[in-house]
């Protein structure tokens, strides 16, 4: 039966898309599962980095079920709303998308979502939108210009190509290219690299990388130095500088607070901050 397996082991989350019949397609179903581990995964200060994946092997997703969608959203009598996926930018945790196969679709978007993309060398990748009388939204047309850039972005979605891996990391929309079946494998160590370090630290990084953008430049290097001497007077950096000062393995996960008590609403320069999931 198709489902969202999920599990947790060494403060690394692993979201498995299990419907492997059918290219693992999401379902409107398998949607609200995806959403609501994709909340655990925000709330559970254990998890540190999540991998998400497709089962089978040949396959991340080729995004949402087409009869779910013929029956309901699509046409003059359609509600246009399609099942919309989980938005992981709005999550502190970071999201490393492990692709095998095919990736296209609604899978090219949610892949396209994560922070970051380790792939197989047999991947086909790339939206589909136009190949469905649509536009390339669910996010990959503006992620995409800001992942690859202007022109690699246009090229990819108004040719609606499913690109090879070398291509995918030549332009920097894959990070790691790795032989058939060992995609997950490199996924989830890259996600243990990054699950070793203090989770405030990590949570604060991807907040500043997406923040930023938003910017002037001198706005975003001053919030950053505001939020790094927060860092400075925390327990996971004390303990970071103690390991290294006793030439030992370092043991992070002692703040409290979460990111915010790192100062990164608080010393935001431009009205409102923006709004994370936490």
């Amino acid at each position: 039966m198709a489902s969202v397996d999920f599990q947790v082991a060494d403060h690394v989350g692993h979201i498995i898309i299990n419907n492997p019949e059918k290219r693992n397609a999401v379902t409107s179903t398998m949607a609200k599962q995806l959403e609501a581990i994709y909340d655990e995964i925000d709330v559970n200060r254990h998890i540190r980095a999540a991998v998400i994946s497709g089962a089978g092997g040949e396959s991340f997703s080729a995004g949402g079920y087409v009869p779910d969608y013929v029956e309901t959203v699509v046409g003059a009598e359609g509600t246009g709303r399609r099942t919309v996926l989980p938005k992981p930018w709005r999550i502190s945790t970071p999201f490393i998308a492990a692709i095998e196969g095919y990736c296209v679709g609604g899978g090219f978007a949610l892949a396209v979502a994560c922070d970051l993309r380790v792939a197989s060398d047999t991947v086909r990748i790339g939206a589909s939108g136009l190949k469905r009388g649509l536009v390339n939204g669910a996010g990959c047309t503006t992620r995409l210009v800001r992942i690859v850039g202007l022109g690699n972005a246009l090229e990819s979605l108004l040719t609606s190509e499913y690109m090879h891996a070398d291509k995918a990391y030549r332009i920097g929309l894959v990070q790691r290219v790795v032989p058939a079946g060992q995609a997950v494998a490199a996924a989830l160590e890259l996600a243990a690299v990054i699950a070793q370090f203090s989770p405030e630290g990590v949570a604060a990084t991807k907040r500043i990388a997406y923040d930023s953008i938003d910017l002037t430049w001198d706005e975003a290097l001053e919030w950053e130095e505001r939020i790094t001497e927060e860092g400075y007077r925390t327990p996971d950096a004390l303990e970071g500088f103690s390991a290294f000062a006793e030439k030992r393995p370092a043991v992070f996960g002692r703040n409290e607070g979460g990111p915010e008590a790192l100062g990164l609403s608080a010393h935001w320069p431009t009205g409102d901050a923006p709004q994370w999931r936490s």
